[in-house]
């Protein structure tokens, strides 16, 4: 049976994991960590107590009439580098749940196709 890390749920919706493929699953916000179970199989949990993330990045854009839309992916950094990316109909209150356990600074919007692009040109520049 997959033990939880956290003593209180604050938060659970349904979601999806990119881990090469589409994992269905369950996304839990508790006081200790971020949880992911996995439909078919619930020993296939993955936990990502705050601590180990370094960042969140989700996907905002702005409509042609200024308004901000926060997109159904976001993605978690971990300290080591590794990026694992996820899905959900309520990503903005995931997010905002998130940002209570993280702080803001570390809950931010995640770089732009164009923007990918200029920050590559940026690192040859230096080097």
């Amino acid at each position: 049976m997959a033990q939880s890390l956290n003593t209180k749920a604050d938060f659970s919706t349904e979601g999806i994991a990119y881990l090469g493929f589409a994992e269905y699953g369950k996304i839990l916000i508790g006081d200790v960590a971020f949880e992911f179970y996995n439909d078919r199989n619930v020993e296939k949990n993955m936990t990502f107590p705050w601590s180990s993330i370094l960042r969140v990045e989700g996907d905002v854009t702005k409509t042609l009439k200024g308004q901000v839309k926060v997109g159904r992916q976001f993605s978690i950094v971990l300290q080591n580098g590794s990026k694992v990316r996820f899905s959900s109909k309520e990503s903005g209150t995931v997010l905002r749940w998130m940002r209570d356990y993280l702080g803001n600074e570390k809950v931010v919007k995640s770089p732009s196709f164009l923007g990918t692009f200029k920050n590559a040109f940026k690192r040859k520049k230096k080097k």
